[in-house]
């Protein structure tokens, strides 16, 4: 019998980036986006996700977003006029980060990660998500 190891992500954000600093600072992954900030009828604004750019993770995702990050200059010159970055979190235990990090990276293939894309190392793996996050499969399997 093959088994099979489930995370269950829970994804809170978007967060805009200039409201990044409230982003919580727990272990886990970070999905970062372009997107544009759009107002609905009742005048509330909303994020509007064009694409998903990268996903990383960090022991401490707050620091890692709010600290000078490799990557950051490559998310902003993928911003199109009146677009910003928008993030996105969820909680993984520090003993799991590596594996449902590249999970999520080889099933999404985010145009700005370089690792993680070709293959994916781990055991099988079942992955569901719920929450806010966009342009990316909410329950997949790898094998």
């Amino acid at each position: 019998m093959l088994i099979v190891k489930r995370y269950n992500l829970e994804f809170n954000g978007y967060y805009p980036e200039v409201h990044k600093e409230s982003i919580p600072a727990i272990s886990g992954l970070y999905f970062v986006y372009r997107g544009e900030r759009t107002q609905n009828r009742d005048g509330k604004y909303t994020a509007n996700i064009k694409e998903l750019l990268y996903i990383g993770q960090s022991e401490d995702v707050n620091a890692r977003l709010n600290g000078e990050h490799e990557h950051y200059e490559d998310w902003n010159a993928e911003l199109e006029k009146g677009e910003t970055l928008y993030y996105s979190v969820c909680e993984v235990p520090i003993g799991s980060l590596d594996e449902v990090e590249n999970a999520c990276i080889y099933k999404a293939q985010p145009p700005i990660n370089t690792q993680g894309k070709e293959t994916y190392n781990y055991s099988p793996v079942r992955v569901i998500s719920k929450g806010r996050v966009s342009k990316f499969d909410m329950d997949f399997h790898l094998r």
